[in-house]
């Protein structure tokens, strides 16, 4: 089933949930839970917020681990129903899902955006205003209306006036990319790339000092096109797959896991490096370290930190679960798998990853 990324549901417990990837189970939605009420679970680790006449946790995957555990834990208990169990993964891979007969309300970015370039300017607010002017620049690349979507605190109208980031989704790889392809080039007198030293703030966050080299960090980050500021707002932009555009369909393959492992492989495709999951098609993979040699096809991500972050002929490496690919109508292939959910409540946390290996 095709249901667009970074939509936003409520479900009838009052849970703020935000779509996570374009293909679904029938059962349900795949989801990250984002804004959790305090009645049942609470962890004072977790960032709070106050929405929608609720005390909230926003879930953060990179508190501390234990205490996230915990947390997770306890959301089993008391939400079991938005657990979902995947007939196609083995292992203990964790999935979120909002049953349908669970979902309150769905707030769709396109409908959103479209409502928002309606509004007249005098009735809108400085964030609101710098969304609409951020807008209208975008559609100076050809791209129409109805490609763009308005997303998260936006959408749902608990944004900060002066603080909070613009989130851009954008419907098409092809539209993505090219968007991006205008980004490179385009000049604005509101429009700036973040800086090294932002970069570098950013790097210092999560475990992205352990995982990437300061130099190639910011060689792969500066050449990134889909965050900078506006008028002095950040803003953020995503891709989301069309159905026709669809790289794995749900349901058509199954995975069994082999374990963690780090291998290598020069990218051939990173078309759709954009979306979630993310993938990166490699030739030339090589096994360095968690198994005897298996030809690797595909390295694939569930965080957004990955997205365009390799071009073809540039060598990745990636540590994440190894996985057998059984599809349908087709011969076997292996795949490494980078960021699951159950990757945050493990060990696996410190030591998956994705990053360019230096000529």
């Amino acid at each position: 089933m095709h249901f667009y990324e970074s939509s936003i549901i409520t479900t009838k417990d009052g849970l703020h949930c935000q779509v996570y990837g374009n293909e679904h189970p029938v059962e349900g939605i795949l989801i990250k839970p984002k804004y959790i009420p305090t009645d049942k679970i609470v962890n004072d680790d977790l960032p709070c917020r106050f929405i929608s006449g609720k005390k909230m946790n926003r879930l953060n995957l990179w508190v501390g681990k234990e205490s996230l555990k915990h947390y997770i834990t306890e959301f089993k208990r008391q939400y079991p129903q938005y657990i979902y169990k995947s007939p196609l993964h083995s292992g203990e891979r964790l999935f979120f899902i909002a049953p349908i007969d669970k979902i309150e309300r769905v707030y769709f970015p396109r409908r959103g955006l479209s409502e928002l370039m309606k509004m007249p300017e005098k009735s809108l607010d400085p964030h609101l205003k710098a969304c609409y002017e951020f807008v209208n620049f975008l559609l100076e690349s050809g791209l129409k209306l109805n490609d763009l979507g308005i997303t998260y605190s936006t959408l749902m109208g608990h944004y900060f006036s002066n603080k909070s980031d613009i989130n851009i989704v954008v419907y098409g790889k092809k539209n993505f990319w090219k968007l991006m392809d205008y980004l490179k080039t385009v000049k604005h007198p509101l429009l700036r790339w973040k800086t090294k030293e932002e970069w570098l703030e950013f790097h210092k966050r999560r475990n992205r000092f352990k995982i990437f080299e300061k130099e190639q960090f910011l060689m792969d980050m500066m050449k990134r096109k889909s965050e900078g500021f506006f008028n002095g707002t950040l803003f953020v932009i995503f891709a989301a797959e069309k159905e026709d555009e669809v790289w794995s369909k749900w349901g058509e393959e199954k995975y069994a896991a082999l374990g963690l492992v780090t291998a290598e492989g020069i990218i051939i495709d990173n078309f759709s490096s954009v979306v979630r999951p993310g993938c990166y098609e490699i030739k030339d993979s090589k096994i360095i370290k968690g198994r005897d040699n298996i030809k690797v096809n595909k390295i694939v991500f569930y965080s957004r930190d990955y997205c365009m972050l390799a071009d073809p002929g540039e060598k990745i490496q990636a540590c994440g679960v190894l996985e057998k690919v059984e599809p349908k109508n087709k011969d076997s292939y292996y795949r490494v798998v980078v960021g699951y959910f159950d990757a945050y409540i493990s060990d696996r946390r410190e030591n998956e990853y994705i990053r360019v290996v230096k000529k």
